[in-house]
């Protein structure tokens, strides 16, 4: 058992000694979880620690001023980030795992909407309503000023959602956005609680003044926005114009399999019939195995299913570079390809617009 783990320890470190960036790529996640996890027991402890100011040895029961209605405790909150949670693990996952998640979103927003119904009645049906005051709020009573926090981790976690779905550049861009959005969140709460402890220490209650128009940010989500879908469509960068017939004269690609590496011709559909069928459906290769005639041409049917997605089918040498370009198909559709003969052996290919989420083996032989 010590062997096992003192070889496991090994191999970690010798990822970090000889850097293999596709490992050290597949451990930005868990730094990235360890980084909350550790920002959260931090923020924990201190509000655990910080104790009473000039209240007494005992816990004082807050009371809002006359006129003024605050809504009570609720965990629907806490609910709404479970149900979060489990539909972005069912995104991911797939499976049963997706409707469950959707489902207890779908339960904690209906909870959170009859608190909320609730409230608002409590709040309706007072005998003597108080008069709408425009100004500072009534003495001893600080509230947060207006932000536009809310709306920008919207608009991100709806790209973030989109991202999980279609992949590829998408999911970038809304990673990176919620990221920003959420910094930008917790940088309002550090300065609302900074205001607050001023205020308990000088008794003087000064709100932050109303925030500006966030255009800048905006600005920079749109382009960067419109130019994933960009990417994530195929319109850049550009492929290849398609050789009538499939390859060039000589019946096969330039610099060819094995020759002298330069990417083949691209694949452009031809006849019915074919020696290989490769599917796309779910934004998902659904064999990922296949194989194929070495030493002779051969046909590529590929049978995209997704709705209204493009994929394609670009097969790959050992240094990465392209000895089939197939072009992109939006599904429904089937297309066979015609595909220049490769020596035998093993190949990667894969859907070039989702080429995180699409990939497989074609063997040769």
């Amino acid at each position: 058992m010590l062997e096992n783990a003192w070889t496991s320890i090994l191999d970690f470190t010798s990822k970090l000694v000889i850097p293999d960036w596709g490992s050290l790529i597949g451990l930005l996640p868990v730094g990235l979880l360890v980084l909350v996890v550790l920002w959260i027991a931090r923020t924990w402890y201190r509000f655990a620690t910080i104790g009473p100011q000039r209240r007494g040895i005992r816990r004082v029961t807050p009371r809002p001023p006359a006129g003024i209605h605050l809504p009570g405790p609720s965990f629907a909150p806490i609910f709404a980030a479970v149900g979060v949670f489990l539909l972005l693990y069912g995104l991911v996952v797939g499976g049963i795992a997706l409707p469950i998640g959707a489902v207890a979103l779908a339960l904690t927003l209906l909870y959170w909407g009859r608190e909320a119904l609730t409230d608002y009645d409590h709040v309706e049906h007072v005998e003597v309503a108080p008069a709408r005051v425009i100004g500072p709020p009534p003495p001893g009573v600080h509230l947060p000023g207006p932000s536009f926090r809310p709306i920008l981790a919207s608009l991100a976690l709806a790209t973030l959602f989109y991202g999980l779905v279609f992949g590829g550049w998408l999911l970038g861009v809304g990673v990176i956005f919620l990221i920003v959005a959420l910094l930008g969140w917790l940088r309002d709460a550090r300065a609302e609680y900074v205001k607050v402890v001023d205020a308990d220490r000088t008794g003087h209650l000064d709100n932050i003044p109303t925030p500006r128009w966030p255009r800048p940010l905006l600005t920079v989500f749109g382009v960067l926005l419109v130019f994933a879908v960009v990417l994530n469509l195929g319109i850049l960068p550009p492929k290849p114009a398609a050789v009538a017939g499939g390859p060039g004269a000589s019946g096969q690609p330039a610099g060819g399999p094995g020759g002298s590496g330069a990417p083949g011709v691209s694949g452009a559909p031809v006849g019915a019939g074919g020696d290989v069928t490769i599917t796309a459906q779910g934004v998902k290769f659904t064999s990922t195995e296949v194989k194929a005639p070495a030493g002779k041409d051969f046909t590529l049917t590929f049978d995209n299913k997704d709705d209204k997605i493009p994929h394609d089918v670009d097969i790959l040498g050992d240094d990465g570079s392209k000895l089939f370009d197939g072009q992109p198909i939006t599904g429904p559709a089937k297309e066979p390809y015609k595909v220049p003969s490769l020596p035998a052996g093993s190949y990667k290919f894969e859907c070039s617009i989702h080429p995180q989420q699409m990939t497989g083996t074609i063997t040769a032989g």
